[in-house]
């Protein structure tokens, strides 16, 4: 292979490239596990420090544009630093940024919330993707009296005890370091689109839910196969189990209800995040 293709000489011009991410990466080692503060962000041979942000582009320490597919975890819907967003920051910060106390923005959040979404009966605004699944996951062990869960192979809920397995290939339901097996234990893991698997996992009684991403496991890269949603809904109606659709991806992107609007069916709970 030439040398100009070859992985160290693609790893050269990249690092020629960047000496400004290079440095800060040298620093960030020493500061944090594997010199990142996300796993989507350990690269080799080091990340690209990003310093400014507009509309589709996006600037590194370096000064060189890139074109921006990433998006904030697809959290930024009206791309980087767009003005009316801007202005509005603005304006509620000469207001005050956090008043530890209830104000009228979040109760115009929580109408548009229940407007749009199917299932929002009621809303609870939580800080982050996982901890929005997680109280899904107790309040339905709570409403049915139930212990054990149903997630799906590839499908990706957060990272808290239990529901942090089988995301990867070989999508196993064993325990990792530092996961206790009891609430591994209590979670079934059942191969996306198998409608057999789930009938047998709900057939003794005992699931309080079943989670799934309403579009498929990896952000949707792997499709649902049609019908299996609305399966789903007639199962676990059936067995008294609760279907809990996790949005953190989907919501107000697949369209403004997010993928049950879109789908047509309507889950008992659903979860949002990176809006």
């Amino acid at each position: 292979m030439p040398e100009s293709t070859s992985s160290s000489g693609l790893e050269d011009s990249y690092t020629e490239a960047l000496p400004a991410s290079r440095a800060l990466f040298e620093r960030a080692r020493n500061i944090f596990p594997d010199g990142v503060t996300h796993d989507s962000r350990r690269m080799r041979p080091f990340p690209i420090y990003v310093e400014r942000a507009e509309g589709v582009l996006k600037w590194d320490a370096d000064g060189n544009r890139y074109i921006d597919y990433w998006m904030g975890h697809g959290a930024l819907l009206f791309g980087h630093n767009p003005p009316h967003v801007r202005d509005a920051v603005r304006d509620q910060a000469l207001r005050g940024t956090h008043y530890g106390a209830s104000h009228a923005a979040e109760v115009e959040w929580g109408e548009w919330v229940c407007r749009l979404v199917p299932c929002a009966e009621r809303v609870r605004f939580t800080g982050t993707g996982t901890e929005a699944t997680h109280m899904a996951l107790r309040l339905a062990r709570a409403f049915t009296g139930r212990a054990r869960a149903i997630k799906f192979a590839g499908h990706f809920h957060g990272w808290h005890e239990g529901l942090e397995i089988g995301v990867h290939a070989p999508y196993t339901a064993e325990p990792e370091a530092g996961q206790l097996s009891g609430a591994v234990d209590a979670v079934e893991v059942c191969p996306t689109n198998d409608m057999g698997a789930v009938r047998s996992a709900l057939a003794g009684g005992e699931i309080a839910a079943l989670i799934l991403e309403p579009t498929g496991p990896h952000f949707g890269t792997v499709p649902l196969t049609p019908g299996f949603l609305e399966g789903l809904r007639e199962e676990t109606r059936k067995a008294g189990a609760l279907l809990i659709f996790d949005e953190v991806v989907t919501g107000f992107r697949v369209s403004p209800g997010g993928a049950q609007a879109h789908s047509g069916v309507t889950p008992d709970l659903a979860a949002f995040a990176k809006i």
